[in-house]
């Protein structure tokens, strides 16, 4: 499933840079020599095994990557056989050109999505709404709202993903619902990426090629919520509006994730920039961003690494494993010896007489002295120093201002931004363990249901324990985790359409398709075609054609190439990641149901696109 995910990983967020304006290379009519057709043959065999990939456990790119080679092996012997030894150097030349512009776009793109979710910027989405109380109803529409506008920021195949959680998480066992709910965010994800110039792979082609000015792209945005509301209202009358029970869960967003997704938004108004008005290539716009969030990273490596230990706490979103402990001691009136009981950590409890009330089987197994010689005394500072001095639980409990905090842990301290009057510190202990331990420590004050103090409870952790679930954040893992399989795919599927259309395989298909059926039939095949053969070599191989077309005309093979795919399951990587995560409940099958439901839409979209638009088309 993740070949899949980033296949729309590059592919909804902003737009990549295709093909510089190069004068096109000569083509010769070849399409009936031996050399054209055993290349066709030879694509037509590497691509039929792309949506097998699941299934043969064979990546998509290597099928391609191996046609796209011998295809140009082909197309040098065909053109040299002829004499000419220029034109097939210069027609590759073209197609590493556009497809190394899509390249750094793509990268930059993976980049910062692969930072947005280690930042937990998706998992605290997914969390706030699971833990709303929404009815079903209201979640269909909710999460399909969110797809639709999310999409084209984000990637379709994130979107789906996110959204899907969601909706699996609220309907349960409503197998119903979650079938439902996912045709949605698949017919919404598809929908919302149509409208926006780099909401999806074809749009930013489009938009590269000049063919349609970047403000040009919203006259489809009406169409684009049709395609969706249409099969939406129909589906939504299969919902009941039962409201499932709130599902309890939190999840914060680490240190830096906002400006990282300012850093985004900035990123791609400077792609449109360059293409707009400097007249650069958006991929060089996208890189410019990755180097400010290369920069951004290497503050977020140095504030999680400052004080290696507390803010490695606060850096992992996990800052505050005591609220929950100090909550439950308020509303359950839990004895505090209990409550640190339950505390998976090693903890203890004092009470107002800062004497020891608990010490946990952690504590025990950490400081190797056992509860029986601690509880009842005032040596909760023994295990780790060397003289008696008060520890982070004494402070808070007294409520000591803020110089002996600093006095007692100097530069290695803060107040804990979830739990008002708690504080997190951190030392390094060379009497524990072998060499010596780092331990941090977050403490709080225990109250009763009327707000007095009636003790408190400190909790410890290693860092090395820490480490395991917060790691610096390394901009290059970031880039290591692009999905590098889709990026050589698109490589492969660029460069076997470039080496079709040096046969004359293109020439030969515009006219059938844009001469003799005509521009608006021909793009609304493309479309329909897009539900079976992925979108992009679709869109390409239309552009590499460049059929004399009006900008009507272009924003309707963009419509449908956009949104084409939700027709079936398999359509789309949206539709595809779906049925894996909510396998056995969403299946083709079950879209399949609804398919003429989405058909409406889709025709419904296009007559509303050569209604509102006809003055362009």
């Amino acid at each position: 499933m993740r070949n899949w995910l980033i296949l729309l990983g590059g592919l909804l967020v902003p737009a990549a840079a295709l093909a510089a304006e190069a004068s096109p290379a000569a083509v010769l009519d070849l399409t009936t020599s031996a050399w054209g057709l055993g290349a066709l043959a030879l694509f037509v065999v590497a691509y039929s095994l792309v949506p097998l990939e699941n299934n043969i456990h064979l990546r998509k790119s290597k099928p391609v990557l191996m046609a796209a080679g011998i295809i140009w092996i082909l197309v040098a012997a065909a053109y040299l056989q002829r004499g000419d030894s220029h034109t097939a150097h210069e027609a590759i030349r073209e197609s590493l050109l556009e497809y190394a512009e899509l390249f750094l776009f793509l990268l930059a793109a993976m980049t910062y999505i692969n930072a947005l979710e280690e930042r937990n910027v998706f998992q605290s989405l997914r969390a706030f709404l699971v833990s709303r109380g929404f009815s079903l109803r209201k979640i269909f529409w909710i999460t399909g709202l969110l797809a639709f506008f999310i999409s084209p920021v984000a990637d379709n195949l994130t979107t789906a993903l996110l959204m899907g959680a969601v909706v699996m998480a609220v309907g349960g066992g409503n197998r119903g619902f979650v079938a439902l709910a996912c045709i949605n965010i698949v017919v919404a994800a598809n929908a919302g990426g149509a409208f926006s110039p780099f909401g999806d792979i074809t749009t930013l082609m489009v938009w590269q090629k000049g063919k349609v000015h970047f403000t040009e792209f919203f006259a489809i945005f009406v169409p684009s919520v049709v395609n969706w509301l249409v099969p939406a209202a129909c589906m939504s009358l299969a919902i009941g509006r039962s409201v499932p029970e709130k599902i309890a869960d939190q999840v914060r967003m680490k240190y830096g994730a906002r400006v990282m997704m300012g850093l985004f938004l900035l990123t791609i108004a400077t792609a449109v920039c360059f293409h707009n008005f400097l007249h650069l290539p958006p991929a060089v716009g996208m890189m410019l961003g990755l180097g400010v969030l290369g920069v951004f990273s290497y503050h977020v490596k140095r504030h999680e690494g400052r004080v290696l230990s507390y803010d490695r706490i606060l850096g992992a979103g996990r800052n505050a494993p005591i609220k929950g402990y100090l909550t439950l001691a308020a509303d359950t009136g839990k004895g505090v010896s209990q409550i640190v009981d339950s505390i998976p950590y090693p903890a203890f409890a004092i009470d107002t007489q800062h004497e020891i009330l608990h010490w946990n089987q952690g504590m025990e197994t950490l400081t190797g002295v056992p509860a029986g010689e601690r509880v009842g005394t005032n040596l909760q500072w023994a295990p780790f120093y060397t003289q008696k001095r008060r520890i982070l639980a004494d402070l808070v409990l007294d409520e000591m201002p803020e110089e002996d905090y600093q006095r007692h842990y100097p530069g290695r301290h803060r107040e804990n931004p979830a739990v008002k009057q708690a504080y997190d510190a951190a030392d390094f202990f060379p009497s524990l363990g072998e060499k010596g331990k780092w331990l941090t420590f977050t403490a709080a004050p225990v109250r009763d249901r009327n707000g007095k103090a009636i003790g408190a409870i400190e909790i410890i952790r290693e860092v090395e324990e820490r480490e395991r679930e917060a790691a610096h954040f390394d901009i290059m893992q970031r880039i290591a985790r692009a999905e590098w399989d889709t990026l050589l795919f698109f490589y492969g599927v660029i460069l076997c359409v470039g080496g079709l259309g040096q046969f004359g395989y293109l020439g030969l298909l515009s006219q059938l398709a844009y001469t003799d059926l005509g521009p608006t039939m021909a793009n609304t095949l493309v479309g329909i075609l897009s539900a079976i053969v992925d979108n992009i070599p679709v869109m390409f191989a239309v552009l590499t054609m460049n059929p004399d077309m009006s900008t009507g005309q272009w924003l309707l093979v963009t419509l449908t190439a956009g949104v084409g795919g939700s027709l079936l399951a398999i359509g789309s990587a949206a539709g595809v990641a779906l049925m894996g995560t909510a396998r056995g409940i969403y299946t083709f099958g079950a879209h399949l149901k609804w398919t003429p439901v989405i058909a409406l839409g889709y025709a419904a979209s296009i007559l509303v696109h050569l209604w509102i638009n006809q003055a362009i088309m």
